[in-house]
C-alpha cells in the first residue's frame, strides 16, 4: 500500500491454527513503513490446564518488537495548542537540531516486549437464551518490556521524556473481573468490577521496582416509575508506589522526577469518558514547556522551583522558517495516583433520545498522599499539586444503528491554577477553560 504519511506500506503474516496437530495457533506477523516497522510472533494453547469437568485455562505468549520515527505525533494533542504546533528544532535548512544546534537524527521509540497470559473463569452464569449474566474471571500473566528512546534533543519536550529514555520493566501481576452487567455496551442493571494489580522488580531484569494497583466499580440500577431512568455511578481508584527510585535523569539527585512512574505507566484522566470537565488527559500535574531561556541573558536564570540553571532553549521555526520564541505553557504530565468517580441519571425522553445530567469528580496525583490533601512538603512545585476537581454537566443520547451518539458539556467548578515563569521575570497564572464538549460513540462507562 501507501500512505501520503508513511509513503509505501507492507506486510507478511503467516498463521498456523493447528500446531503440532493438537489444536495450538501459532502466528508471525510484519508491518512496515518508513517511519514504522514492527514484527510480532504469537502462540495460543486453548487447552494449557484443565480445571473442572470441561474447561480449560488457555496460555496466550506473544514477543514483539516495534519501531517508530513519528514519535511527535504522540504530544500534537496538548502540545499544538500551547506552541503553534511547533514541537521540534531546526535549522534555516530543516534538518533537525538539538537546543545547542548540534545536528542530530530523528527521535525514535524502540520497544522490545513479551508477554505471557492465562485465565481462568471462576463464575459463568447463562440465561435460557445462552447469553452471560454473570461471570467472574482470573488472569494472571507476566510481562517484560523494553522501551528505548533515541534521539530525543530536537524535542520541544524533551526534559519531560530524559528520565525515561531507557525503561525496562519485568514484572508479575493479576487482574480479577466479576460481570453481572444485563448488556456490555449499554446496561440498565447489574455491576461491573475490575482490580488489576502489578508487580515489577529489577531482581527479575528489569530497571523499576514499582507496585501499581487500578480498581474500577460500575453500578446500574433502573427506575421504571421515572420513564425508565437509569442511574449508573463509577468509581475509579490507582495507587502506585516506586522502591529504592534512582536518579534517572542524570542531574545528580534524586528529585520528583525520579519518584514517579514511567510516563507509560502513569496514570492520566480526563475526556468524555473520565472527567469531562477536563481535555483529553488533560487532567492532574504539569510541567512547563519550553523550561529554559532563549538568547543571552545577562545573568543566569534558575528555575524557581529546583535552584538548577535553565538550560539554552536553542533556536524553534515556525512554518515560514523563521526563528521564534515560544510563550512558556503547560503540558500534563500524569501522576502516581489516581481517583475519579462519575454519576449519570439517563433519563429517556423518547425511544431513542436520552437527557443525561451527571456529576464527575476527582483528579489525577501526583503522589498517592495527595488524595487525602496531605502535602505538607514546603518548597513543593505548585504545579505538581492537585485538588479535588468538581464538574457538572448535561449530555444527550441518541439511538442510531451504529449505537448511541453522546454529546456532553462539562462545566469544571474549580478550574486547577498553574504558575508559569516568564523569561523577562515574573510569573503568570494559567488557568484552564472551564467549559468542555464531548461527542463520542457509546455510554460514558
Amino acid at each position: 500500500g501507501f500512505s501520503t504519511d508513511n509513503g509505501p506500506l507492507g506486510g507478511f503474516e503467516v498463521r498456523n491454527v493447528n500446531l503440532f496437530g493438537k489444536l495450538r495457533e501459532g502466528a508471525f506477523r510484519s508491518r512496515f513503513s518508513r517511519l514504522h516497522q514492527l514484527v510480532r510472533f504469537e502462540y495460543f494453547d486453548p487447552r494449557f490446564r484443565r480445571y473442572g469437568a470441561r474447561s480449560f485455562a488457555p496460555l496466550t505468549a506473544s514477543l514483539l518488537y516495534q519501531r517508530d520515527t513519528s514519535v511527535t505525533r504522540f504530544f500534537r494533542s496538548t502540545i499544538d495548542r500551547g506552541s503553534g504546533g511547533i514541537v521540534q528544532r531546526f535549522d534555516a535548512e530543516g534538518k533537525l537540531i538539538d537546543e545547542f544546534g548540534q545536528s542530530v537524527k530523528e527521535p525514535s521509540i524502540n520497544r522490545l516486549t513479551f508477554n505471557l497470559e492465562t485465565r481462568r473463569d471462576f463464575e459463568l452464569e447463562l440465561s435460557p437464551s445462552g447469553a452471560v449474566r454473570k461471570r467472574s474471571t482470573l488472569v494472571l500473566r507476566y510481562n517484560y518490556e523494553d522501551v528505548r528512546l533515541f534521539n530525543i534533543g530536537s524535542l520541544l519536550i524533551a526534559p519531560a521524556l530524559r528520565p525515561d529514555q531507557v525503561v525496562r520493566l519485568s514484572r508479575f501481576g493479576a487482574s480479577f473481573a466479576r460481570d453481572t452487567r444485563d448488556a456490555q455496551f449499554d446496561p440498565t442493571r447489574g455491576d461491573f468490577l475490575n482490580v488489576d494489580y502489578a508487580l515489577a522488580l529489577k531482581g527479575l531484569g528489569g530497571n523499576i521496582s514499582f507496585s501499581k494497583l487500578l480498581a474500577r466499580y460500575h453500578r446500574y440500577k433502573t427506575i421504571s416509575r421515572l420513564r425508565n431512568t437509569v442511574l449508573a455511578a463509577s468509581f475509579q481508584l490507582g495507587l502506585a508506589r516506586l522502591y529504592n527510585p534512582t536518579d534517572r535523569n542524570d542531574n545528580g539527585v534524586i528529585d520528583d522526577a525520579d519518584r514517579r512512574l514511567p510516563i507509560s505507566e502513569r496514570f492520566f484522566s480526563g475526556g468524555s469518558t473520565s472527567l469531562r470537565g477536563f481535555g483529553f488527559e488533560e487532567a492532574g500535574p504539569r510541567v512547563v514547556v519550553p523550561n529554559c531561556t532563549f538568547g543571552p541573558q545577562p545573568t543566569p536564570v534558575f528555575d524557581p522551583n529546583t535552584g538548577f540553571l535553565l538550560p539554552p532553549c536553542g533556536t524553534f521555526r515556525d512554518q515560514k522558517g523563521e526563528p521564534v520564541e515560544l510563550n512558556p505553557f503547560t503540558v500534563p504530565i500524569g501522576g502516581n495516583a489516581l481517583a475519579v468517580a462519575n454519576l449519570e441519571a439517563r433519563v429517556g425522553v423518547t425511544r431513542d433520545l436520552q437527557i443525561v445530567p451527571f456529576y464527575d469528580g476527582g483528579n489525577v496525583f501526583e503522589k498517592v498522599k495527595d488524595i487525602f490533601g496531605k502535602d505538607t512538603e514546603p518548597g513543593r512545585n505548585p504545579n505538581f499539586r492537585a485538588r479535588w476537581s468538581h464538574t457538572l454537566g448535561l449530555g444527550l443520547r441518541f439511538k442510531t444503528p451504529f449505537g448511541s451518539l453522546a454529546v456532553d458539556y462539562g462545566y469544571l467548578l474549580n478550574p486547577p491554577e498553574f504558575v508559569i515563569q516568564q523569561f523577562g521575570g515574573g510569573t503568570a497564572i494559567h488557568r484552564p477553560g472551564q467549559g468542555q464538549i464531548h461527542f463520542r460513540f457509546g455510554q460514558t462507562f
